[in-house]
């Protein structure tokens, strides 16, 4: 009997209000969670908020409890059962009318949840209106009408897309016009209820947001007045502000609605001064609200604010207005209208109007280039604060590239070059958050500026040498020198002095990042130009990158090697030798130290030296004939010893194993052909290497191989298959020993590797019998919770099932096709793996795959079925009717989708 449950639900309930104890009330929530979702649930909820000795968590939970059950287990109730809760739970609701307000949200939810289910309910609004017809009741409606629309689109209900949307229509659209009369009259009957016109204006933003009322019709009631007057009102601001942006958003089809925008626009005058009244009285809740109006306003208007700007301008002045405040995230608000605004201004049917906005841009710079300051209590700050300020910087940045846009580059370098030129003066007394916020500008705009700039940016270069050296400011500076490496290669005679600029910023420790930085960014836009000064960067290279933590250190290699890439071929194999060879010959003695006497900082440096390594093959790749030896290779072969060495005694370690399959990676990558007297000794060392460890950085590179190498001839191909077949054999043995979700990353880069193989070479994994163990290694990994690794399995069966369908292998298509030689054996095995296969894949469609990858599922089911029509939907049908929580609606629509 479910009464008898009664008492264990009453007792659990009091021990979770009760105890302290935390495990107590761990183990307590979860019996009452498990409780809910037993059938005797139902009956017993009933009771318990029907009681009068209940007391209120108890009928709250009762409330919850209904909740729950309509959401996830309605179909445990027939039709007459659901008319019989539907008529108690419209009973419940009005008996709570006036009690406690999270009593009647949970019942006004489960109602509004029934109301989406029971599609035999048609009349959901006359009924709950009939039932409001009371005054004590109206509050009680309006919640029900707020959150009818908001549950419609509740992905926790169990109803297909096409289900909701009629649903929708029947409820929603139906009834639109008929709720807008009903909210008109309680508004007009509310007198000075606060309560009832925010529950009514909160309706109005719900009903506004399914974009079913009719805007033309709603423009004719007194309800948007009332939205904007409501403004004034300190107990409806908030409300009105949703709702007025929501009017806006909805008549953001200009022509459209052209005339209800006439009638909306003036209501602007008195929200700017209200805006400036909010500013004074540093009142920050109602400057962010005004500023959430005016810029819905301006992203919904802009084409008419970009055609007419004179006639807009209250618009414009409210937005800079709310750009100027002093809240930053209120001032970032208007990003995204200005870069709005200017995307349209710079078409070709609005570029007339641009000298009219000059004014607007130049007040924006002057705003941004304020905001831009570090504030003076910035030691204060926490790290959070910090990256928050940093973050908010360079979206100011990107605004000041829209005001290059609009107002030329000039025209926005020349404000912080002037800014600077004052607060350089000798009487200034500036501090340095004066000066580094200008130059912080300058780097903002560098995209914009053109490479053949010869008016502001030679001042600006010569400016730098007069700054003070401050760390904040040099720092800036020299990211400035990053920024417009490009300006520099047209501009060759600053290139000494920006050198010995970059080269004294890594004797301090603030600027040392950013001179590393700048100095790749000048070596790499520079390099033809650096390469005179090739013997002046050894002695510094060889010293520097000692002393610089590793990512500075890396980016100076980086450097060096994008002035080395364009030496003449003939004197690169002395230039790697003498910047690089001293790299491994520190590798060489670190790592023949061994496990036992190596320190860790000493494991982590050596790792560092392959990522360098790995750096220099990254970049320095000329293009030299086949035929002629390449000096990069060569260099390798001299390398290879070394990283024999890094294989054998730490192959296993990844802080050395990943590095090392990085240079792997670049040589593949970079040298491809030229590599290939090297390729056996590297598919040996990646199989040792694999097998040894089983760590997944060795597929990778293995994939990587295959996917180079394996098109280029048959006898690579074969030499990429024994390179699969041999990590085949050295992983499935060890998959029976542990599950796969212990090691997704090693999933991952297998069936990456193997679907490269199909891509490039199908035949020879396809009529081999490794396929066989591949398919059912991937049916072992089909139930894998790692979103990556599980992407990975459904590619290679989707580029599986795809040759078969392949214009190649369809000897005669048609109701029954007919395989080639590949297709024939994919179809052998779908028969002997297939029932196991669709089961898998639809627990996977229905319960636990990521959103990302339902779409490759269903690829693949419906290949199938196309490959084995009678068998495929055969095995769909059984497989779909082992579910029993699958609505008919919802396995006939599945079944319409896959089926042909």
């Amino acid at each position: 009997m479910s009464a008898d449950l009664v008492p264990s639900v009453l007792e659990h309930l009091s021990k979770l209000y009760s105890v302290t104890d935390s495990d107590t009330k761990r183990q307590t929530s979860k019996w009452l969670e498990t409780f809910q979702k037993k059938t005797e649930a139902w009956q017993v909820a009933d009771i318990l908020i029907n009681s009068e000795a209940a007391n209120l968590e108890t009928r709250l939970f009762a409330a919850q409890t209904f909740r729950q059950k309509i959401l996830y287990d309605l179909r445990e109730l027939d039709s007459s059962a659901q008319i019989s809760l539907r008529d108690s739970l419209l009973q419940l609701l009005w008996k709570s009318a006036s009690g406690n307000k999270a009593i009647r949200t949970q019942l006004c939810l489960a109602l509004a949840d029934l109301a989406a289910q029971f599609q035999q309910w048609t009349t959901v609004f006359q009924d709950v209106v009939e039932f409001a017809k009371v005054p004590e009741a109206t509050s009680c409606m309006l919640e029900f009408l707020t959150v009818l629309p908001e549950e419609l689109s509740n992905r926790r209900l169990p109803l297909t897309d096409k289900e909701a949307e009629e649903r929708s229509l029947q409820l929603l659209e139906t009834n639109a016009d008929q709720v807008i009369k009903l909210l008109i009259m309680c508004i007009q009957s509310s007198g000075n209820n606060a309560e009832i016109q925010e529950s009514a204006l909160r309706c109005l933003n719900s009903w506004l947001r399914t974009g079913f009322v009719d805007m033309q019709v709603l423009g004719t009631t007194p309800l948007i007045e009332f939205a904007f007057d409501g403004l004034a009102h300190d107990d409806l601001f908030d409300v009105c502000t949703d709702v007025v942006c929501e009017i806006i958003f909805e008549t953001r089809d200009v022509d459209e609605f052209k005339a209800l925008i006439e009638k909306l626009y003036p209501r602007f005058s008195p929200m700017l001064q209200q805006l400036a009244q909010a500013k004074q009285e540093e009142d920050p809740d109602r400057v962010r609200n005004f500023g959430r109006m005016f810029v819905e306003a301006g992203e919904a208007y802009v084409y008419l604010i970009a055609k007419h700007p004179d006639a807009f301008h209250t618009l414009l002045e409210g937005i800079l207005a709310v750009a100027a405040y002093e809240d930053l995230d209120v001032a970032k608000m208007t990003f995204k209208f200005w870069y709005d605004l200017t995307n349209t201004l710079t078409t070709e049917h609005y570029q007339a109007s641009v000298p009219q906005f000059h004014p607007y841009f130049d007040q924006l710079v002057d705003i941004i280039l304020q905001h831009l300051h570090y504030p003076p209590d910035i030691a204060q700050w926490t790290a959070a604060e910090s990256d928050d300020f940093r973050d908010f910087r360079h979206d100011m940045g990107d605004t000041l590239k829209d005001c290059c846009r609009i107002l030329t580059p000039q025209k926005c370098l020349l404000k912080p070059m002037v800014l600077l030129s004052q607060r350089l003066q000798p009487n200034a007394a500036a501090s340095w958050q004066q000066i580094e916020a200008p130059i912080f500008s300058l780097r903002s705009m560098g995209s914009e500026v053109p490479a053949d700039e010869n008016e502001i940016m030679p001042q600006i270069m010569e400016c730098l040498s007069q700054l003070p050296d401050h760390p904040k400011i040099r720092y800036a500076a020299t990211l400035v020198i990053s920024r417009y490496s490009f300006w520099t290669r047209e501009h060759p005679n600053f290139i000494v002095y920006q050198l010995n600029f970059i080269s004294a910023g890594f004797q301090n420790d603030e600027v040392a990042a950013a001179s590393a930085l700048a100095l790749k960014h000048l070596c790499k836009d520079c390099s033809e130009l650096m390469v005179d000064y090739i013997g002046q960067l050894h002695p510094f290279y060889v010293n520097v990158v000692k002393t610089l933590p590793f990512v500075d250190a890396l980016e100076v290699t980086e450097a060096i090697s994008h002035v080395l890439a364009v030496l003449p071929v003939t004197g690169l194999s002395d230039a790697l030798r003498s910047f690089f060879m001293p790299l491994a010959e520190e590798l060489h003695a670190l790592v023949n130290k061994g496990k036992l006497a190596i320190t860790k900082e000493e494991r982590e440096r050596a790792g560092d030296l392959l990522e360098h390594l790995s750096a220099v093959f990254d970049i320095v790749c000329p293009d030299i004939p086949a035929q002629q030896p390449h000096p990069c290779v060569e260099f390798i072969k001299e390398l290879w010893p070394v990283l024999t060495s890094c294989l054998s005694n730490f192959g296993d370690d990844t802080t050395v194993s990943e590095p090392l399959c990085h240079c792997f990676k670049r040589f593949i990558s970079s040298y491809k052909l030229h590599l290939a007297p090297l390729l056996p000794q590297l598919l040996e060392s990646i199989v040792l290497g694999f097998d040894a460890t089983m760590k997944s950085e060795y597929l990778w590179v293995a994939g990587k191989i295959v996917r180079q190498y394996a098109e280029d001839s048959s006898e690579a191909a074969a030499i990429c298959f024994q390179l699969v077949e041999r990590l085949s054999q050295s992983l499935f043995p060890k998959l029976t020993l542990q599950k796969l979700d212990a090691i997704p990353d090693v999933v991952l880069e297998y069936f990456i590797m193997v679907t490269n193989l199909l891509e490039s070479s199908p035949t020879s994994l396809i009529q081999s019998d490794l396929l066989s163990s591949v398919f059912q290694a991937g049916l072992a990994g089909l139930s894998m919770e790692h979103p990556d690794a599980l992407t990975a399995l459904v590619q290679f069966y989707r580029r599986l099932l795809g040759v078969a369908l392949s214009v190649d292998e369809l000897v005669t298509a048609g109701p029954t096709p007919v395989f080639g030689q590949n297709g024939t054996c994919i179809v052998a095995l779908l028969h002997q793996f297939g029932p196991n296969f669709v089961n898998l894949l639809l627990e996977g469609m229905l319960h636990n795959y990521p959103w990302d990858v339902i779409p490759d599922v269903a690829t693949i089911v419906k290949c199938l079925t196309q490959i084995l029509p009678d068998y495929g939907t055969q095995w769909l049908l059984e497989s779909l009717n082992s579910y029993p929580d699958v609505t008919p609606g919802a396995r006939n629509e599945f079944l319409e989708a896959y089926i042909p």
